[in-house]
């Protein structure tokens, strides 16, 4: 935990914060690849990670994260490796993995929240700066904590799904395999720069996102949720994560 701002007193002059429970109404499906070639690939993709020394040591973090037993000092080989030691990690999207057991990122609820106002209100302009919505909400809106717990240590099941590409052999099955959890709770604090989005707003926001839904293969109806509570509140999360919240506000996630 990093120190605290020496402006954290101040928090509440600037910040709202909201305490909203999402309550999935059924499978929450896992979307992070467990094969080291497709995470080298997955990490060059998602966090722009570009040298052979950085993904090393991503790579050690993530398949930590997943569950494999690594070494900070570990070469590729190694790591790949220990990738194979994973249970069905070929092929296999899942989640990562913490003291507290299985865990989600809360960039997937922010990720979420921006998807649906831009579907909402895409093309019109907020704000002073006349920003679009999307941009404006990503400045403004920032979701807590980075780690939400999923209340077990290891998944309910594993989903098979079958895709169609096309390529230069032509038309083929691909076949790929997804760690789940069965209505899980998501508990996180939503923090909104002076309040700016709407108390009209937030309703449909909410109501939106939650046909959306959050995890992997929303496409295929995963991840749908309700919204069982949303209520303001004092914020009760280290006010010293506000820097790294703003430093993530123009992300994807």
């Amino acid at each position: 935990m990093g120190a605290a701002s020496v402006f954290a007193h101040r928090f509440h002059e600037l910040f709202t914060t909201y305490r909203a429970t999402l309550a999935l109404r059924d499978r929450l499906v896992g979307g992070t690849p467990m094969d080291t070639k497709i995470i080298e690939a997955w990490l060059r993709h998602r966090a722009g990670i570009e040298g052979d020394e950085e993904i090393r040591r991503a790579l050690v973090r993530t398949l930590g994260e997943l569950g494999a037993e690594v070494r900070p000092e570990m070469t590729y080989e190694e790591l790949e490796r220990a990738s194979e030691g994973l249970a069905a990690s070929r092929n296999t999207n899942g989640f990562k993995r913490g003291p507290a057991g299985l865990y989600v990122e809360g960039r997937i609820v922010k990720a979420a929240l921006r998807e649906a106002v831009n579907i909402l209100y895409g093309g019109e302009r907020w704000g002073k700066t006349r920003k679009g919505p999307k941009s404006f909400f990503a400045e403004r809106v920032f979701v807590d904590p980075d780690v939400i717990p999923l209340g077990v240590v290891e998944p309910a099941g594993v989903e098979l799904f079958i895709g169609h590409v096309s390529g230069a052999s032509g038309p083929q099955s691909t076949l790929t395999y997804h760690e789940y959890v069965l209505r899980p709770l998501l508990e996180v604090e939503v923090i909104v720069m002076r309040d700016e989005i709407t108390e009209e707003q937030w309703p449909m926001i909410w109501l939106e996102a939650q046909e959306l839904g959050v995890g992997a293969l929303r496409s295929q109806g995963f991840g749908r949720y309700d919204l069982t509570r949303w209520e303001r509140g004092e914020r009760s999360l280290d006010p010293s994560r506000l820097s790294a919240l703003l430093a993530t506000a123009g992300d994807d996630g």
